[in-house]
């Protein structure tokens, strides 16, 4: 045992193979290490330079992609020195790719996808030679008609893409050299208005065939010759109004066909007897109108058929019999009866859909030799009432009846499950918010819109990425009008004050007082504020900030800490004779509120705190008003604990006795412009009871 986890801890550093260390410190690649090599993806200009580095060191990758780097051509031995086993170079805009583009990789590539790009052709000669190619991806380019050989010395090479491109006509012998490996051929969404079965024929190992969204409009005889492995063909989206007798030759192991989205609307008599090993059928959203007693006839295999959103209005009698049907699907047509003979022959139904149409009577027995059927749907139709067996059934049939008028009657039910009828009390009845005893016109056709067609490419080109300049301006601002002020115009400093005031508030500020701010505005000629102007191409945005870099003045900061004396002006707002304790709490609630400010000079100080609280001239009414109103705003905002609300109501009726007694009438009055020596805080001492 001990041997064993010896040799797995020599064996696995060395199979498991690590990023370089120059994918460290940089982020425009990622890699992911694996036992099979790692797994490196690029996007942008910069993976350019990881690939130049990535060639000194002979290293071996699983997959290696480089998307969105804007390449252009990809020159002669563009991968030296690596061995790189699946390569993704999608979403650049190569145009031409030399024939030595890929030499060294002959015997080690096994995957390569060169989409949403820019190629006008297939890149014959820088692909001749990858032997061991499996897998090629060139959809959404450019690329033309094939007048040539296209695919040459690519001996392994079992799936192609060729998907979105402008491909209208192909040569004969475009796939001559790979049609003994070929499995999945990809041709959709390109310009073909013919089945290319010329290009095709004789591909023995063919197993899918995608021909979608084309212009193709008949499937003609001998299209589909000698495949002998082909068993899904997609020819949806196309324009195909018609398909010949003998379009299948020696084509046995079809298995999936699908002919949705096209201009269908019957199938001459004998057709699809040639679709005999069919088993999935898809001709939904065509145009058909009667199903025929013989256009069915021959489909030895089938189990699902599809002819959902088509405008059938009537099925003839034995239409589906001598047929393995499982699954019918008919939503969204125009059918108005089921009669006994609409199912006839087809014993081994499991699940039929029939709603969405003018359904209306229902005879009786009409499911009831289905004895394998447990799902019918019947919903949204007008069928008003049932006949006593007229969905009569196997012993689990399950009957969808949603939005017909029966579900409006006092008697009604939504489902029907094994002979017992249910009442769903969440379906929406909006078929019963209307006159539902009223007789409506049949509509016909009811099919779907059909689907969109599904996008293959990101229409999104590569662009070069392009650094804006942002230049910021510091400048003076004596004065600074914000967006929601526009309308006010700051002449002087004192409507500047004003604007900052409505900043203060609107921010829903927190400091008992806004004032401070608007002074060091005012006042300080030395601290400006910062006005950042950054210009882009088409606008100009202009925003002002306060100075960071600023530094707190702690001399003024702890004097604003002690309590002012009784006259001061700080007290104007103090409770008149409530106890001093009291007044020493409500201060203190305040100043603990009340966040650091911006600094000011010393010479400011004796005239700026004054100028907080007192208007000097009637000229400053109007800012005296939107201060005051800044300053009550923000004290409202304070949160006073509960705790000291309970001992304020406490003190409100505060006893004769315990009233605070003077120890002088004499007051001393203070000029509060004159600040030269620090306050001191007074401490109340509590009067003796009495």
């Amino acid at each position: 045992m001990l041997l064993r986890l010896f040799v797995a801890f020599l064996v696995l550093p060395a199979c498991l193979a690590f990023c370089p260390k120059l994918f460290q410190n940089q982020t425009a690649c990622s890699c992911d290490s694996t036992v099979e090599g790692p797994v490196i993806r690029c996007s942008g200009t910069d993976g350019l330079m990881i690939v130049d580095k990535l060639k000194a060191s002979h290293m071996e990758i699983k997959e290696f992609a480089l998307e969105n780097a804007n390449i252009i051509e990809i020159g002669p031995r563009a991968f030296k020195n690596l061995r790189i086993k699946k390569l993704n170079l999608d979403k650049n805009r190569i145009q031409h790719i030399h024939e030595h583009a890929f030499q060294g990789l002959e015997n080690v590539m096994q995957e390569l996808s060169i989409s949403e790009n820019s190629l006008e052709e297939v890149p014959t000669k820088a692909l001749s030679g990858l032997r061991v190619l499996n897998i090629l991806s060139l959809k959404c380019n450019k690329i033309g008609n094939i007048t040539k050989k296209a695919f040459v010395n690519m001996t392994s090479l079992i799936d192609v893409n060729l998907a979105c491109n402008q491909i209208c006509e192909m040569t004969p012998d475009t796939f001559e050299n790979v049609k003994a490996s070929l499995q999945n051929l990809i041709l959709d969404s390109n310009c073909m208005s013919a089945f290319p079965g010329k290009a095709v024929r004789s591909m023995n190992n063919l197993i899918a065939l995608h021909v979608k969204y084309n212009k193709i409009n008949v499937l003609q005889q001998n299209d589909l010759s000698n495949l002998t492995s082909l068993s899904m063909l997609s020819l949806n989206g196309n324009n195909i109004s018609d398909v010949k007798g003998g379009a299948l030759q020696n084509t046995s192991n079809l298995r999936y066909l699908y002919l949705n989205e096209n201009n269908l609307q019957t199938f001459d008599n004998g057709v699809m007897e040639q679709f005999k090993q069919v088993q999935v059928l898809d001709l939904s959203f065509n145009n058909f109108s009667d199903i025929t007693k013989e256009m069915f006839e021959g489909l030895e295999s089938i189990q699902h058929l599809n002819l959902d959103s088509n405008q059938i209005k009537s099925v003839a009698a034995g239409a589906f019999a001598g047929t393995p049907l499982l699954l019918l699907w008919l939503p969204n047509n125009c059918l108005s009866e089921i009669t006994q003979q609409t199912f006839q022959g087809a014993p081994f139904l499991r699940m039929v859909s029939l709603s969405n149409n003018n359904i209306k009577s229902i005879q009786e027995l009409s499911f009831a030799h289905l004895a394998n059927l447990h799902t019918l749907d019947l919903a949204n139709n007008k069928i008003m009432s049932l006949q006593n067996k007229s969905l009569s059934g196997a012993e689990n049939l399950s009957v969808r009846l949603q939005e017909n008028p029966m579900v409006c009657s006092q008697n009604g039910f939504h489902v029907l499950n094994a002979g017992e009828a249910i009442n769903l009390t969440s379906e929406a009845n909006n078929v019963c918010k209307g006159d539902w005893h009223a007789e409506t016109v049949d509509l016909c056709p009811k099919a779907q819109p059909r689907p969109a067609r599904p996008t293959c490419c990101s229409n999104v080109m590569p662009t070069t990425t392009t650094t804006t300049t942002t230049t910021t301006t510091t400048t003076l601002a004596p004065s600074t009008t914000t967006e929601e002020e526009e309308v006010e115009e700051a002449d002087d400093t004192e409507e500047t004050t004003t604007v900052e005031s409505k900043k203060s508030k609107k921010a829903k500020a927190t400091t008992t007082t806004a004032e401070p701010e608007e002074e060091y505005v005012e006042e300080d000629d030395e601290e400006t504020e910062e006005e950042e102007t950054t210009t882009e191409k088409p606008t100009t945005t202009t925003t002002t900030e306060a100075s960071k870099s600023k530094k707190v003045n702690m001399e003024r900061f702890w004097r604003l800490s002690n309590k002012p004396s009784g006259k001061s002006p700080f007290m104007r707002h103090s409770q008149g004779s409530k106890p001093k304790y009291l007044q020493t709490v409500s201060t203190t609630l305040k100043l603990l509120t009340t966040t650091t400010e911006a600094p000011e000079t010393a010479e400011e100080e004796e005239a700026g705190d004054e100028a907080e609280y007192i208007s000097e001239d009637d000229e400053d009414t109007e800012e005296a008003e939107s201060t005051t109103a800044a300053t009550t705003t923000t004290e409202a905002d304070v949160k006073v604990p509960a705790r000291i609300r309970e001992r304020q109501k406490m003190f409100a009726n505060i006893p004769p006795w315990m009233a605070q007694r003077t120890k002088t009438d004499e007051t001393v009055e203070e000029e509060f412009s004159k600040d030269d020596e620090v306050e001191t805080v007074e401490t109340a001492e509590k009067p003796a009871r009495q």
